[in-house]
């Protein structure tokens, strides 16, 4: 409060003390800058809030942020790259409303940036969302939304996490959605691997990441103090490795090796369902019925996969993909159906059970919670999803713990394929931003471990 008092304060009174000068516009409009940026400075202070991709409204469904052209994907693209970062979104009714965004840079840790927008982009805040089409023959109405980044209203002019936030254009103050996304200048180079065998056990249920950051296109006179790193498993941001220190610095190379902050629980493949039309039941359904207004998918009842042995699936490490059987247009053509889950179990105390995976942007709150059905013996949930193919799995965590583990309901194995992300931020005492300027995604692929490449 004090803060914004002396913004404000410095607007409108400093400029008096000069009004019998000659330059009393260029005085004023100095003055005046120098409030707005320390007025944004005090905000961006005094705002806490960490933004994550996460859905606010009820009405708002099948939410997908991804790298243009890209079938598997995460949400980093290239700064002044060829490719754009594409969001998409429903809206449960026809003519679903009209809606608009804005454009939050964020630091390294997802709170918001000390940056002014003039300062990370090029563009209008508050841009309405041109590009929707209302769906077809199905019956389920809804309105399906596309915005991609950066466009011609829009372009980003630094690297670094971005928020973006939407909502109604009449009502900017109540967000529905947070769509969360990175732009990486690419200064440096990533060569990564995984491997079973870790500082605390041998090829059972651990999996290690080990590192190498070549600085190709840059000189980073502090690594220990001017980077930030921040490693995490497939799409799982409740379990964030950050800020680790290189094991060894030799000739321009930072070596992050046999360092126990990057061993990860190995969990297990996920589970898969696939449900394109009412016509048939599709992978792992086990009934198709219509109650009206919406048609029901039940799905075959899941078992605990803990005390069984290691099966390799091909699973999409989470992800879902919208599609439907005999349609041109999924966006617009594939119908909502309300699917039931079952967990066969017995009733876990001191904790709650979630349903884990991209369906849900990896959030663990009531939308996820499952309750447990002491007549069927099942922790049960019933979620309105669009038709197509999806990864899940069953997490449960115990009264106050912070972090979430597989180990009771999925189990840990070594030979799981998994995807690990690896963001590389840079921010040399006096500036201002992180700029992010590597990232690496590599995958631990099922008999091996292996690096997917370098670069993005």
């Amino acid at each position: 409060m004090y803060c914004s008092q002396l913004a404000l304060s410095l607007s409108f009174k400093l400029p008096t003390v000069y009004m019998q000068k000659k330059c009393i516009m260029r005085t004023y409009i100095k003055y005046i800058k120098a409030s707005i940026l320390l007025l944004w400075a005090c905000i961006s202070a005094e705002a806490q809030e960490v933004y994550r991709t996460e859905i606010i409204r009820n009405d708002v469904k099948s939410l997908e942020i991804k790298v243009g052209g890209e079938l598997i994907s995460t949400p980093y693209a290239e700064l002044d790259g060829e490719k754009n970062i594409e969001i998409s979104f429903d809206a449960l009714h026809r003519s679903g409303g009209r809606f608009a965004y804005s454009v939050i840079h964020c630091d390294a840790d997802w709170k918001k940036s000390e940056l002014l927008p003039i300062e990370y982009m090029k563009g209008f805040q508050h841009v309405a969302i041109e590009d929707f089409a209302n769906s077809m023959n199905a019956t389920t109405h809804y309105t399906n939304y596309k915005l991609s980044l950066p466009n011609e209203d829009t372009q980003l002019a630094v690297s670094g996490n971005y928020a973006i936030l939407v909502y109604e254009e009449d009502t900017p103050e109540k967000i529905v959605f947070t769509a969360c996304f990175s732009m990486v200048e690419p200064l440096i180079e990533i060569d990564a691997s995984i491997s079973g065998n870790t500082d605390i056990d041998f090829n059972k249920s651990h999996q290690q990441v080990e590192f190498t950051v070549n600085q190709a296109n840059i000189n980073i006179t502090y690594p220990q103090s001017d980077l930030k790193i921040f490693v995490y498993q497939n799409n799982n941001l409740n379990d964030v490795r950050r800020n680790m220190q290189p094991m060894t610095i030799n000739n321009r190379q930072l070596q992050y090796k046999h360092n126990r902050e990057l061993i990860f629980e190995a969990g297990n493949e996920y589970r898969r369902i696939e449900f394109l039309t009412h016509r048939y039941n599709g992978m792992g359904v086990e009934a198709t019925d219509f109650h009206n207004p919406y048609y029901h998918v039940t799905l075959m009842q899941d078992k605990k996969r803990d005390k069984k042995t290691y099966l390799y699936d091909q699973d999409q490490n989470g992800r879902f993909f919208i599609r439907c059987s005999e349609c041109e247009d999924p966006d617009t053509e594939a119908d909502y159906f309300i699917v039931h889950f079952s967990l066969v179990s017995e009733l876990m105390p001191n904790g709650k059970m979630y349903i884990f995976g991209d369906l849900f942007n990896n959030i663990l709150d009531n939308r996820s919670l499952m309750e447990y059905n002491m007549g069927t013996g099942a922790y049960e949930k019933a979620v309105m999803l669009k038709t197509g193919l999806y990864n899940y799995q069953y997490i449960f965590i115990e009264d106050g713990d912070t972090k979430a583990s597989f180990s009771r309901t999925e189990g840990n194995f070594f030979e799981t394929e998994n995807e690990y992300n690896i963001a590389v931020y840079y921010r040399p005492v006096g500036a201002r931003y992180d700029r992010l300027i590597g990232y690496k995604k590599i995958s631990s692929k099922h008999g091996h471990m292996q690096s997917s490449g370098r670069g993005l």
